[in-house]
């Protein structure tokens, strides 16, 4: 473990105590004894010195690094080794980071527009060096203790023009959805304007307290990057002038030629704006009704009944929806910081104005999808007037459940519970071609090992394949794997029914998202809910009885809990609170459901809802204002799996760690946390194991992950992509 380096020395440097934890290293105060100073020095943990993704990674931040010299950069002073393990050796921050500040809300404008006015000329910097930093956020930006502002953690940096180092995986989008440009999440060529989108967002953060886009799963956060304008800052802080909401705004261009050329230019027009607000003479977002006072919420309007024809299983030739690669997510604590610097802030507020707003940012979000869904029907149909698009995927692979090959895959995961660290078992890839993609109804095998086959039955998935957003079938005895829908537009969050079926989804097939059906092998597609908002993330009772989805159902990010028969009839709202009320899963008797909620488009309190349905009584079983979701019952009964961001002092490498509780809420714990960010989590029928996604090195995708229900043995079961399985019954 890294603690184990704590009182002893290295390389002439006394490694004192850890400071920060981050996706691929440790960061460690220490003192220098030649130089009688503090130091920071950051360690590749043993796990992975034998994984070239990571010695890469971390042998380019150090080659990036030594040669931007810019006083807002941290420097380093130092690299070396320490009994296999690569370490650097950088200057100590006393102050913290930028993200420590933001823990009391948002930030003071004076002290926002002194931290980007020194990190703006830095960053300029490193892209004069072809330099492109690609994982910006406030967790990157330490703090001395004296004021000043750096930039550090250049580990997934890239210098334009060159490519990728050998052995470093580029399937996968690398960086912080949140944090993401449009560009980044569709793995589009990059310039220094993408790192100026993140500023933006950054700056959005820091004078809002809250980021732009929040969602459930990183996927999710990606498509509103795309797709979604951002909310008016000023709805969410409504002491800031309309000149300072213009900047932010013009930063968060989704065409890079409409932002800032650089980072300077948007420090400049901040700090105009900060010292001489002026009222903008013009709208800066058309569409946005400006708040005067706060609105009541519109009686529900219930979700409509399905048509009465069935869909086609067919693709139809419609629009398609940008869509975004399954991204790399990166950890929140990357940077290190110890301490906090002496600053004044003003404390986090709670805004009347927001709930008014919502209304019209939503409105505002659909006309712009409308209006980038016509582009891309114009472009697809010059492209495909000309193309006959062809799908292919990468080779089979097997997952070898002895471990003896190190040579093999190991999945991107740090395990902090004993169990799961002496278990990890590595997979081994094979490399056999690259079969296309099989229609639905035939099959294509790919190897399992004899760890996966023993655990029996199989899981449906949804994934990216080719820019396509379709669910797929796994076999886990045989390893086969099915693809079950080919339609063009987004079909994904598959459920499959207790006898193992049919399967329910959400998909865009008709401009928003609704609640859709199949047969376990792909037939028989049919349309369960038909209404202008968004329904989504469907699950079964546990009897097969009823489906159970959250709806939008007045259009402003507040979704409230539904429940259907399996063919879409008998639609009754179950529980509205004003609330935004997501990822609806039954109790074992079917008296009780847990589910996400919390404050519309701020995840950042987001607590595990109870309602019991008999005495319509309503409880949250988290209350520790951190992000907590997507909660579901163990087939017992007796515990809650969710995915949380941090209990007590433990925070979650991945912006997301596995945890349970018992299911009063009792007993809260980590039950496996890696290096990313851990989500789509579900027990298989028995109860005896987990499934969830997470970024393999070995892909740099997510991909679908089985370990025990105690946190160990770990196995990584897809290799092509794998997202939010669901198990089907033996």
């Amino acid at each position: 473990m890294a603690d184990d380096l704590i009182g002893k020395t290295i390389g002439g440097y006394e490694i004192q105590d850890v400071i920060g934890r981050g996706g691929m290293a440790t960061v460690f105060r220490a003192h220098q004894v030649s130089m009688n100073r503090s130091v920071a020095v950051k360690v590749l943990p043993e796990q992975y010195v034998k994984d070239d993704t990571y010695i890469q990674r971390f042998n380019q931040e150090v080659a990036i690094v030594s040669k931007l010299e810019h006083r807002n950069i941290v420097p380093v002073h130092d690299y070396g080794e320490y009994n296999g393990q690569p370490y650097i050796v950088m200057r100590y921050m006393p102050g913290g980071s930028v993200d420590d500040l933001l823990k009391n809300g948002f930030i003071e404008l004076e002290m926002v527009a002194d931290i980007i006015e020194q990190i703006a000329p830095a960053l300029d910097y490193a892209h004069s060096k072809h330099v492109l930093h690609r994982d910006l956020k406030p967790s990157n930006v330490l703090l001395d203790d004296d004021g000043g502002a750096y930039l550090t953690d250049f580990g997934i940096a890239r210098v334009l023009g060159e490519a990728a180092p050998s052995g470093i995986t580029t399937q996968g989008v690398v960086g912080t959805p949140s944090y993401m440009s449009p560009e980044q999440a569709q793995g589009m060529p990059l310039d220094g304007r993408s790192d100026i989108y993140a500023l933006g967002v950054m700056l959005f953060e820091l004078v809002t307290g809250r980021r732009p886009f929040e969602s459930d799963t990183p996927y999710g956060i990606a498509v509103l990057q795309v797709t979604a304008p951002p909310p008016s800052p000023r709805s969410i802080n409504p002491n800031l002038s309309f000149a300072i909401e213009e900047v932010i705004f013009k930063a968060l261009r989704k065409k890079r030629e409409e932002r800032f050329p650089n980072a300077v230019a948007l420090s400049e027009a901040l700090k105009r704006a900060v010292n001489k607000p002026v009222m903008s003479m013009h709208d800066t977002q058309p569409g946005f009704q400006r708040p005067t006072a706060p609105t009541p919420i519109p009686e529900p309007t219930a979700p409509s009944p399905p048509p009465q024809q069935p869909v086609s299983a067919m693709p139809q030739q419609s629009y398609s929806v940008p869509l975004v690669p399954t991204m790399t997510p990166n950890p929140t604590n990357s940077g290190y910081s110890q301490g906090h610097t002496s600053v004044r802030r003003k404390p986090k507020t709670g805004n009347v104005w927001a709930s008014a707003a919502l209304g019209g940012l939503i409105g505002c979000g659909l006309l712009a999808l409308v209006v980038l869904i016509v582009t891309i029907i114009v472009s697809n149909m010059n492209q495909r007037s000309n193309t006959t698009p062809t799908a292919q995927v990468q080779g089979p692979s097997t997952i070898d459940g002895s471990g003896d090959d190190q040579s093999g895959i190991i999945p991107t995961l740090d395990p902090t519970s004993a169990a799961a660290r002496d278990n990890l078992v590595p997979g081994t890839a094979t490399q056999e071609g690259t079969p296309a993609i099989a229609p639905v109804g035939v099959q294509s095998t790919q190897g399992v090992s004899a760890t996966i086959a023993a655990i029996g039955g199989g899981i449906v998935y949804f994934d990216n394949r080719n820019s396509n957003y379709d669910i797929y079938k796994m076999d886990l005895t045989t390893g086969t794997e099915t693809r079950l829908t080919t339609d063009e537009h987004v079909d994904d969050y598959p459920a499959v029914s207790p006898d193992g079926k049919t399967v329910v989804f959400q998909s865009d097939r008709d401009g928003d998202f609704d609640i859709y059906a199949m047969d376990i092998d792909g037939n028989n597609v049919r349309q369960l809910t038909n209404n202008t908002v968004l329904d989504n993330v469907p699950s079964w009772s546990p009897d097969g009885k009823q489906i159970i989805f959250s709806s939008d159902t007045r259009n402003d990010g507040t979704f409230d809990v539904y429940s259907m028969q399996p063919d879409g009839s008998g639609l009754q709202q179950i529980f509205s609170n004003s609330q935004r009320n997501s990822h609806p899963r039954y109790n074992p008797d079917m008296t009780e459901l847990v589910f996400t909620t919390g404050t519309p488009r701020d995840s950042s309190k987001w607590e595990i809802g109870r309602y019991i349905l008999a005495s319509q009584a309503f409880t949250t079983l988290t209350n520790n204002d951190t992000r907590d979701r997507s909660p579901c019952f163990s087939p017992d009964g007796k515990q809650i799996l969710f995915l949380t961001a941090a209990i007590g002092d433990h925070q979650a490498l991945g912006d997301s760690a596995l945890a349970v509780m018992n299911a009063d809420g009792s007993d809260t714990k980590i039950l496996y946390d890696g290096v990313g960010l851990e989500w789509g989590a579900d027990y298989s029928p028995d109860g005896q194991y987990i499934s969830f996604s997470t970024v393999a090195a070995s892909t740099g995708r997510d991909e679908v992950f089985i370990m025990k229900a105690d946190g160990s043995n770990i196995v990584q079961v897809t290799n092509q992509g794998g997202q939010s399985a669901s198990w089907i019954s033996k």
